[in-house]
């Protein structure tokens, strides 16, 4: 592995009902990472009491969560994947529209294990030498 795309959405006014449902939210996330091309290892997570669930799938690639506040109509997603043959936009697509999402905001980071270790050079995207 040479890169990462770590996809992170914050879902607002979603659909209630859906996101304290631990199993269509399951089905939704198994779905999501096929159309995304990703290869499945395990999900599993917990559903809590009053509400909420938290998801948590195991990726060849690497790794997917979902974290839900039915009370708010918020949900938080992170789409981790090394490769090229994953695309972690195509899962994000599916679920906000799944979830019937009316904002969502998102952040990609790329994550590396290439780096050049020219301490005299200026940080490159923000990293910083300790």
């Amino acid at each position: 592995m040479n890169h990462g795309k770590h996809l992170i959405l914050d879902l607002y006014h979603c659909d209630q009902d859906y996101l304290d449902d631990y199993d269509r939210l399951s089905d939704l996330l198994e779905v999501a990472l096929q159309k995304a091309n990703a290869t499945i290892l395990q999900i599993m997570g917990k559903k809590f009491q009053p509400q909420g669930v938290t998801l948590l799938a195991l990726l060849a690639e690497s790794h997917a969560s979902i974290h839900t506040w039915p009370e708010l109509g918020y949900c938080a997603i992170d789409l981790y994947t090394c490769g090229d043959q994953t695309n972690g936009h195509e899962a994000a697509n599916y679920i906000k529209e799944e979830l019937k999402a009316q904002f969502a905001e998102e952040k990609q980071i790329t994550r590396s294990v290439t780096l050049n270790f020219d301490t005299s050079a200026p940080p490159i995207n923000g990293l910083v030498w300790v």
